[in-house]
């Protein structure tokens, strides 16, 4: 049954009823899939229009961790798993320990349910006093209606910290709006299900933290070009995507880029300096540590082969 009109209009957008999903339990299995399919075909359009601010947000994510800080997300439930998802991809894509996820009732949580835990604002300040949160660090707190009490909980204690603090939600009226320097409010409406933001609130916060952390890696150097030269090389897919880098960017032999791999204590960009430059692995990290990224040294000395 619908919600009356006056219920709908002070309704939350992540709550309210989606009239172009009514009466979905009478629909066959295709046409359940192509009202979720035309559903979702609206994120992307929703993120499109909020890059200025996400831009907003890597700026203050390059700045922090420039000088040594951290990107720290900080959520609950369905916006906590997706913060804990996107920090445990950035060590084995971009080398990195200091992208972080804090996630209300974690570890257990991610895993199971722990809606309890999310609604105590004391419980975001103390998880961020657990890792040692300090005004070096950024915030990112993901809600999506905006007004979860552990992540308002988390974004006070930011501020009462002295950094930045963003916040991530599907709300542009969201109230913790007023605690962040940077709101991110992709408006995807209503969803399928109403109330269940695992779908296209979800799937929009997934894209936005994406898009935070590649940026802020890229401008940081930590990406040559479209390449991935700090991967971890943990498997042999991995040494071997890394084998096939050397081949392409310096042109050496096959045989030769798996001995300098090899050589280079698995480290892509020294191994890749060593080929360029003709040099053994010592004089490949000093290089390194001698530009002002990893991006831009292997830019120059790839510019003179």
């Amino acid at each position: 049954m619908p919600l009356p009109k006056a219920r709908l209009t002070a309704a939350r957008i992540t709550e309210r009823p989606n009239p172009r999903s009514t009466a979905l339990d009478t629909k066959s299995t295709v046409e359940i899939l192509r009202i979720i399919n035309r559903e979702d075909a609206r994120v992307a359009h929703a993120v499109k229009k909020v890059i200025p601010e996400i831009a907003r947000a890597v700026d203050l994510a390059v700045e922090a961790l420039a000088k040594g800080g951290r990107l720290v997300y900080l959520g609950a439930g369905t916006s906590g798993r997706l913060g804990v998802l996107d920090a445990a991809e950035c060590l084995p894509t971009f080398g990195t320990k200091q992208v972080v996820a804090v996630m209300a009732g974690a570890p257990d949580s991610m895993f199971w349910p722990s809606e309890v835990s999310e609604d105590d604002p004391w419980l975001g300040a103390r998880d961020l006093c657990r890792i040692k949160f300090s005004r070096r660090d950024v915030l990112v707190g993901i809600s999506a209606s905006g007004n979860t009490p552990y992540v308002v909980g988390g974004l006070r204690h930011a501020r009462r910290v002295g950094t930045r603090t963003i916040l991530l939600t599907a709300n542009p009226e969201a109230e913790a709006s007023r605690l962040a320097a940077v709101t991110i409010a992709p408006v995807v409406g209503p969803e399928v299900i109403a109330g269940s933001t695992r779908m296209k609130a979800g799937t929009a916060q997934k894209l936005v933290l994406n898009m935070i952390s590649t940026a802020a890696m890229v401008r940081l150097g930590r990406v040559f070009s479209n390449l991935m030269i700090q991967v971890q090389l943990t498997n042999a897919k991995l040494r071997k995507r890394a084998e096939g880098i050397l081949v392409e960017s310096t042109g050496a032999p096959a045989a030769h880029a798996h001995k300098a791999l090899e050589a280079s204590d698995g480290s892509l960009p020294v191994a890749m300096l060593m080929l360029a430059k003709q040099v053994d692995r010592e004089e490949a990290v000093a290089l390194l540590n001698s530009g002002p990224s990893t991006g831009e040294v292997l830019r120059q000395a790839l510019k003179k082969l």
